[in-house]
């Protein structure tokens, strides 16, 4: 059965404090969009403040127009830049960024992912870690949308997938939301990790494979054994560097997200460490 491309706008954000001529986020979004066919919506975070709001009267009109000058320089700069590389490679994309100090951090962006078909963030990785997963969280929770986690730059069609399946709605939600991506593979594979509590992958995993066929997608099972300690992401990073795998994509926090804060998780694994993209849903 045919699975027509729903992947038709896509939204990928990035911030203003950074150079991106050579940005690896951008570099995905744009060569996904080029290849999908899909518009293109970037969102330009605004640039950390540089100092704190002053308390006096007199003070704070001048860091107001200070700051505002600044946001829409430094936000210009790189919407300037997105649409030259845009242009490049014949992606219709459009270009948003907060103008005042004022403007919420997050809600535009958490406004604009609610009506694109996926969201694409960088991973968290070391560098401004804490703002990666709170941008990472908001998109998962409260937009109803797919995120594309990625770490290099180079878009190419994912040839081999692996599905990281639980059984779990957010697994569930997760093929759902991977249909287009997952059609397109030569190789579909159902990891599931063993030995993992509550988790119903093995139990399901002939049940996935049935369903994914019905979509034309012929896939087979593998079956990683838990690794001891703490790391419950190790299974699904290994197999998927000795594998080769292209793509994952998996349920995002299965446990909530003060049991992953306080002892970790797969979810928080996969984003500080993973070798490749990750589609995620909640």
């Amino acid at each position: 059965m045919a699975h027509g491309n729903r992947l038709k706008s896509l939204l990928v954000a990035v911030s203003a404090d950074e150079e991106h001529t050579h940005d690896p986020t951008l570099d995905y979004a744009l060569g996904m969009a080029q290849k999908h066919q899909s518009s293109l919506t970037v969102y330009v975070f605004a640039p950390a403040l540089l100092q704190p709001f002053p308390l006096t009267l007199g003070s704070s009109s001048v860091w107001i127009a200070q700051e505002t000058d600044r946001i829409e320089n430094l936000s210009g700069r790189v919407a300037k830049t997105v649409r030259q590389r845009a242009t490049e490679l014949d992606v219709l994309v459009d270009v948003e960024h907060a103008h005042t100090p004022f403007d919420g951090r997050y809600s535009r962006f958490i406004g604009l992912a609610r009506l694109h078909d996926m969201t694409i963030l960088e991973t968290v990785g070391s560098r401004d870690a804490g703002s990666r997963r709170t941008a990472i969280e908001h998109a998962l929770f409260d937009t109803g949308r797919p995120v594309l986690i990625v770490s290099h730059g180079k878009f190419e069609v994912p040839k081999k997938v692996a599905i990281a399946w639980d059984g779990s709605a957010q697994a569930s939600s997760a093929v759902r939301d991977g249909l287009d991506l997952l059609a397109k593979a030569d190789h579909v594979v159902i990891a599931t990790v063993a030995g993992i509590k509550g988790s119903e992958g093995l139990r399901s995993a002939d049940e996935l494979m049935k369903y994914l066929a019905l979509y034309g997608i012929r896939s087979e099972i593998a079956v990683l054994a838990n690794s001891p300690g703490n790391d419950e992401g190790l299974p699904l990073r290994q197999f998927a560097a000795s594998q080769q795998v292209d793509l994952l994509v998996m349920g995002a926090f299965v446990h909530s997200r003060l049991r992953q804060a306080i002892l970790g998780g797969m979810t928080r694994s996969l984003l500080a460490d993973c070798p490749v993209p990750i589609v995620m849903s909640h």
